[in-house]
């Protein structure tokens, strides 16, 4: 499986972390819960594009870092 990398655009969601060492294959659930906690249309459009919804789902019925609002919008959007 190929090493995705985040493209830079998305550096300012991943303040905190060393942002050149990040991948999605690496670091799927992190990602996933900053990009839905923080990310814009731009990056709602790439992880739809990179990840599958059924992983997305999962993550929303299971995840403790994602504010509630952000848990609530996609659990009604992927159901």
């Amino acid at each position: 499986m190929q090493d995705t990398k985040l493209p830079e655009a998305f550096r300012k969601y991943f303040w905190d972390v060393s942002f050149d060492e990040l991948s999605l294959n690496k670091y799927p659930r992190f990602i996933v819960e900053r990009l839905l906690n923080y990310g814009d249309f731009h990056a709602m459009k790439w992880l739809l594009s990179q990840t599958e919804k059924k992983f997305i789902k999962s993550l929303t019925e299971s995840s403790r870092n994602l504010n509630t609002k952000t848990k609530n919008y996609w659990e009604t959007i992927l159901k």
